[in-house]
């Protein structure tokens, strides 16, 4: 009863208070109370809006100054929350919601320097922000209910989606939900850490509060319910798109936990690291249904469910979830999908092929990747994540129900930067500069193995040159033999695999020679070293280490093969005694590849220049990355002389690792 007096006396006191009663002549650089010159600012801004006591630029500037010096107040009770409510319904009505009735703002590139003006617009940015920051808790929504109960943001119909509140707001929606979250395997993943997130097919829609029900063993245990899923901070985008902060996370402590959101968003439970809560129903009063397909052993929605009910859902974003993949879309893109089976089936099996490639079990706890469409990407360039967020999408568009987009239309028509960056975070063993190449390999195996692509086009497509008949694996070998390091005898260099088809080729050919087991099992052997307490350097382990690994899990030296991609022995008197006491063979498959491709060498100039036109669509150009440089040497000065040298440094890898020629198979 205390705390609902103080509640209703805070109102009264705004009230009496009045926005528009504030006099715009107070300096809120005067020595007062932060909690005053707060509300002072905050009412002398609405009253600006309202065009009741209009302020001139600085006086607008001096007020957002205020308002960002003591922003953690905004939350602090319930006058100054009314404050800030009343600023933002005021802009919404008379101006228009941010991202509708305005386009947007830009800043400083990294996001240190603002370059939007403190005009009424990027204050009232300002203000927002501050709400979704310091009003929405845990403590406010108990303390507040009613103050925020109904209170929305006129942006949210642009971002995250327009949604109408329930229709019945005592409707309950059950959902069950996987509560564990064990770690499958010692190896360190990138954010494996953070907590996995579990679809309860239900949207809090703007302004509403909904209550979500878990049974007693989650209490107090590391659950949080999230609301909306776009979890990253994008307040070092140059360009501001929608709110910086957009998600916001309830810890659960009871049994019931109220949640609300002025953008609303899909309600989510957290699931700690380790968590063994195991499968548990969830109940979620007040909110609306979104679009959720799942594939889960203890949740699978059929064809039927699909077709008629589910996809139809109010929400505007649309989840799907496997116990191997997660991604959320949003519903526009999904009205008119008819078989999400298929499409999940195959993100399945490309998670697989994934996992078997790098040694790691096909089921982790949370899910392999976890992939979500946004206005921007999460970074200036692709990265991995939870979510990963490499997609963006237009609000604005209209989609007809069904987007021509790799997301729904499935693994197999992925984009080269798709698996590129779900290597990164697989985090394994590499020889060294290969940071950027190695993880390209993955979209090889996946096209290859799951959807029937040659290994030619899958190798192209790794690094988006599907479709390019050029660029096939004797093709690389070619364009690895024409230049200087090659024919000089020197390793390829970092710049020389980065981004490019010849890092990752020599791989390619293992495949192609002994099959895709192989890799597989030379990389599940490093993740059973993690496992055994035998750490070992992602980037920095010894390349001769590497290449004995690689050779005994083959069953042949593959030395000469790895040399030819490049990667000679760093050591090699002592790594060949380690060939030879694990007793591998030499190999008459290695050797035939090498004589293979000393036969493609191009055999003068003329020859050489069509090979470079087809390899880049156009003669080389000297400005070009690091290959291409050489090629466009290369244009002018490729002779006979060029070629023969060219075979003869083939020709001395073979004579070094085969003195006695061509080896029995």
């Amino acid at each position: 009863m205390k705390s609902k007096a103080l509640h209703l006396a805070g109102l009264l006191a705004v009230s009496a208070l009045g926005i528009a009663g504030v006099s715009a002549a107070v300096s809120p650089n005067e020595r007062s109370e932060p909690r005053t010159a707060l509300l002072s600012a905050l009412s002398a801004l609405h009253g600006h809006v309202e065009g009741k006591n209009k302020l001139d630029a600085a006086q607008i500037e001096a007020r957002k100054l205020t308002v960002d010096q003591h922003r953690e107040l905004l939350g602090s009770d319930a006058a100054v929350i009314k404050a800030g409510f009343d600023l933002v319904a005021a802009y919404d009505k008379i101006e228009g919601p941010l991202w509708i009735a305005h386009k947007g703002f830009d800043r400083g590139r990294g996001g240190t320097e603002m370059t939007p003006p403190n005009d009424i617009h990027w204050t009232t940015y300002s203000v927002m922000q501050a709400i979704m920051d310091r009003v929405y808790t845990a403590t406010n929504v108990a303390r507040f209910p009613e103050l925020l109960n109904g209170f929305k943001f006129g942006s949210s119909s642009n971002f995250p989606g327009a949604v109408a509140a329930p229709a019945d707001s005592r409707a309950v929606h059950r959902v069950k939900i996987n509560a564990s979250c064990p770690k499958a395997f010692k190896h360190e993943l990138m954010h494996q850490e953070v907590a996995a997130r579990r679809p309860t097919g239900t949207y809090l829609a703007p302004g509403c509060l909904a209550t979500v029900t878990v049974p007693p063993s989650l209490a107090g245990k590391g659950y949080a319910v999230r609301v909306g899923t776009h979890s990253w901070d994008f307040s070092k985008k140059p360009r501001v798109l929608r709110l910086d902060r957009v998600s916001l996370v309830y810890p659960i402590n009871s049994t019931e936990t109220m949640v609300a959101s002025p953008l609303g968003g899909g309600i989510y439970i957290e699931v700690p690291l380790y968590a063994e809560g195991g499968i548990v129903e969830v109940a979620i009063r007040n909110a609306v249904r979104m679009p959720y397909f799942s594939l889960k052993p203890f949740h699978q929605t059929s064809l039927d469910e699909w077709r008629n009910v589910e996809r139809n859902q109010p929400g505007p974003w649309a989840d799907f979830q496997t116990e191997k993949f997660l991604m959320q879309v949003p519903s526009s893109w999904i009205r008119k999908l008819d078989d999400p089976v298929t499409l999940m089936r195959n993100w399945d099996l490309a998670m697989d092929a994934q996992n078997d490639l790098m040694g790691l079990p096909h089921v982790w706890g949370k899910e392999t990747m976890f992939l979500q469409v946004d206005l921007q990407l999460r970074t200036s360039v692709f990265a991995p994540g939870y979510p990963t967020v490499n997609d963006r999408y237009d609000p604005k568009k209209e989609y007809g129900g069904y987007a021509n987009h790799y997301l729904v239309r499935g693994p197999q028509h992925a984009p080269d930067y798709v698996f590129h960056e779900q290597g990164h975070g697989f985090g394994f063993v590499k020889f060294a500069g290969e940071t950027e190449s190695t993880v390209n390999l993955a979209h090889v195996a996946v096209q290859n193995q799951v959807f029937g692509q040659s290994l030619d086009d899958a190798f192209a497509g790794s690094r988006n040159m599907q479709g390019n008949k050029h660029r096939t694996l004797d093709n690389t070998a070619v364009s690895w033999m024409s230049t200087t390091n090659f024919v000089n005898g020197k390793p390829m260099d970092s710049a020389q695999k980065s981004y490019q088809l010849e890092g990752h080729a020599k791989y390619v050919d293992i495949a192609r020679l002994f099959g895709w087991q192989v890799l597989g099992d030379y990389w599940r052997s490093w993740v059973e070293d993690f496992k055994a307490g035998k750490p070992w350097s992602k980037h920095g382990t010894d390349i001769d280490v590497l290449s004995l690994r690689l050779s005994q899990k083959t069953g042949v030296d593959l030395t000469p093969l790895l040399h030819f991609w490049g990667t000679p022995p760093r050591d090699a008197k002592a790594l060949k005694v380690a060939v030879a006491a694990a007793q591998l063979p030499s190999s008459a498959e290695v050797y035939d590849t090498l004589m293979h491709y000393q036969s493609l060498v191009p055999k003068d100039n003329a020859a050489f220049r069509t090979f470079a036109t087809g390899w880049w669509g156009r003669p080389p150009k000297a400005t070009g990355y690091q290959i291409e440089r050489d090629h466009a040497q290369q244009w002018q000065s490729y002779n006979e002389q060029t070629a023969a040298q060219i075979k003869q440094a083939v020709q001395e890898i073979c004579n070094l690792y085969f003195p006695n020629r061509r080896p029995a198979k």
